[in-house]
């Protein structure tokens, strides 16, 4: 079971937005204002508060607009996946907001503040001349929000690299608890010495069956994805040995599950764990058969079974089985696994990975 998410507000308190647009901006203001009259002849006054004012609204309106603009650069493009078209976009949208945002301030301040024709002073000092402080501001802001955001989305990644290695270890836990726990191991004995009086040579198909699955799971434990065509190879040899054990009690049908791809891919074991849990949770009797369907359709495996619900099931099962391999979908791909249950049966629907 996945875990409920967690609902935020996003609505600001009063004095975190007072912060955001007057604390936060003042600070910047003046400490451009202290800077720019330091470098300066001039220190009267009324040029230092007029200085303030234009550098902290000018600090307030680019750190708040570039931060909303740096915010959805972040949810279209993250730096992991296209980290040049994102340095690209952002400085291209921060300079454009920039420009705009600070020409229409600097002619409020001259045309209404100072009563000055701001043609004229833009004619006198250049335009460059007065944009130097705006993109200066920019640059400084610029530089923090895209260096944060890539700090985050690389503590992210590494947080995600660390826990898809701990839900490999639980997924590999869980798979070799299921093929070599006692049970399956003390089933697979009486079913091989029945056959070993009864049919020689079932018996010795038997072996190699139980072979191939013990190989597979040595062989792919470390694997993220393996070819479906493997996977499905080993999901047969494993439902042999439970065949041979339910005898017509227990039957899967497999429908579009040959002519394989080579890019189409799987994490090991998938397919295995949910008839495995098929068996787990049902019980399996010439009154209540067992009848599963593996489905390959529109690039997903469908796996479905009938429901004869055994009581004892959830308490011993784990119940790691199923949110293993949801929970490898989540770290592996955007696809996700689709469990859909009804008064009758229980589905599973598997995505397809493509190896590109």
């Amino acid at each position: 079971m996945s875990s409920p998410e967690v609902c935020v507000s996003t609505k600001k308190s009063p004095w975190g937005i007072i912060k955001q647009w007057i604390i936060i901006p003042g600070i910047g203001g003046m400490t451009f204002a202290i800077i720019e009259h330091l470098a300066s002849d001039e220190m009267h006054g009324q040029t230092f508060l007029q200085s303030l004012l234009v550098s902290s609204t000018f600090w307030s309106v680019l750190a708040n607009g570039n931060g909303i603009i740096v915010d959805w650069l972040d949810k279209r493009w993250t730096w992991l996946e296209s980290p040049v078209r994102r340095v690209i976009i952002g400085v291209s949208a921060l300079l454009i907001y920039t420009v705009i945002a600070s020409l229409f301030i600097l002619y409020a301040y001259i045309e209404w503040v100072l009563d000055y024709s701001f043609y004229k002073v833009i004619e006198s000092q250049g335009v460059m001349a007065m944009l130097s402080l705006p993109i200066g501001i920019t640059v400084f802001i610029a530089l923090f929000q895209h260096g944060q955001g890539f700090l985050l989305e690389w503590r992210q990644a590494a947080i995600d690299v660390e826990r898809l290695k701990n839900e490999n270890l639980k997924s590999k836990f869980e798979t070799l608890k299921t093929q070599v726990n006692p049970h399956f191991l003390f089933n697979s004995l009486n079913a091989l010495t029945s056959l070993v009086y009864a049919d020689q040579s079932k018996a010795v198909e038997f072996i190699q069956k139980l072979s191939q699955v013990y190989r597979y799971v040595l062989d792919h434990q470390n694997d993220e994805v393996v070819p479906l065509q493997t996977e499905v190879d080993f999901l047969k040899s494993f439902v042999y040995l439970n065949t041979i054990r339910f005898g017509d009690n227990f039957e899967v049908t497999y429908v579009n599950m040959d002519d394989f791809k080579s890019s189409e891919t799987i994490p090991p074991v998938t397919l295995q764990m949910l008839i495995e849990n098929c068996i787990k949770h049902n019980e399996i009797s010439k009154k209540n058969q067992l009848k599963i369907s593996v489905e390959r359709k529109n690039g997903e495996v469908v796996v479905t079974n009938n429901i004869n619900p055994i009581t004892s099931a959830k308490q011993d099962s784990s119940g790691l089985g199923l949110s293993n391999i949801i929970s490898r979908y989540e770290m592996l791909s955007d696809k996700k696994v689709e469990v859909r249950e009804s008064a009758d049966t229980f589905k599973v629907v598997i995505p397809i990975l493509s190896l590109s």
